[in-house]
């Protein structure tokens, strides 16, 4: 784990570079971005739609699919929260078990040490 100071953060937006995610993904980032770079220029240039055509009101598209898949990301954080949740509470019983068979042996093995003690 990475310990560094809260209010220094400004310098960490420039190390940002250097996370293998980032190094992984900025290929394939640059190369989204010049295919949607070629598409908007055929569009705007080449082709020259027109108001009425379904192409030329995308913005609306990307609204929406901006909202089902905000939907998407509350309902997976939903449900690993409930599964996260699920899982303290069965730790929370291994562990009140657990303490609950420790006392138990405690006692028992107590009274086998003085029986045998007692027997001599």
């Amino acid at each position: 784990m990475i310990s560094y100071n809260t209010k220094d953060w400004f310098t960490f937006i420039f190390r940002f570079h250097k996370a293998d995610t980032f190094r992984t993904l900025f290929p394939i980032m640059i190369a989204i971005g010049i295919y949607s770079g070629i598409v908007g220029y055929l569009e705007v240039e080449y082709w020259q739609l027109t108001e009425k055509s379904y192409i030329k009101n995308i913005t609306i598209m990307h609204g929406m699919l901006g909202f089902v898949i905000s939907l998407l990301l509350v309902f997976r954080t939903n449900t690993a929260y409930d599964r996260w949740w699920e899982g303290r509470k069965m730790w929370g019983a291994l562990v009140n078990n657990s303490r609950n068979f420790a006392l138990k042996l405690a006692v028992i093995l107590k009274d086998e040490k003085t029986a045998i003690f007692s027997k001599r």
